[in-house]
């Protein structure tokens, strides 16, 4: 599966504030903020569910990874969404590893596979944390 994906009790908004709050208490920067909902009805003009972007980083995993490998900053940043489904809240992980393993021609690719596995680990336990 590419992703780690659980329900949360929580409406989109709170769930995307409380998984800002849960990142940042456990080292992750949220880099940008993305409204797919907000931007659709701008410039389409559709009406679309609840829909939330995360880009995150840990700066000390991504620093080693970039210094093994320049090119490991293209499947950087971490990709998190949080949107409405059927009436639930979803929150979503894009796995790093899984993103990494389209990669597996890079030099170094065997360290930066543990660098992967260990934001992955972090950021499931994060979004265990969203359950709310």
């Amino acid at each position: 599966m590419i992703d780690y994906t659980k329900e949360s009790k929580l409406n989109v908004n709170s769930a995307v504030e409380k998984l800002k709050k849960d990142l940042m208490d456990n080292k992750w920067g949220v880099l940008s903020v993305i409204d797919a909902k907000k931007i659709l009805a701008e410039k389409l003009k559709v009406e679309f569910d609840d829909y939330i972007i995360l880009d995150v980083c840990n700066p000390v995993l991504a620093h080693k990874g970039l210094t093994i490998n320049k090119q490991a900053g293209l499947i950087l940043p971490c990709k998190i969404v949080v949107y409405a489904d059927k009436g639930k809240t979803k929150v979503s992980l894009y796995r790093p590893t899984v993103a990494l393993s389209t990669a597996s021609s890079l030099p170094g690719y065997d360290k930066l596979k543990i660098l992967a596995n260990e934001a992955e680990d972090a950021l499931k336990k994060i979004i265990d944390m969203q359950q709310g």
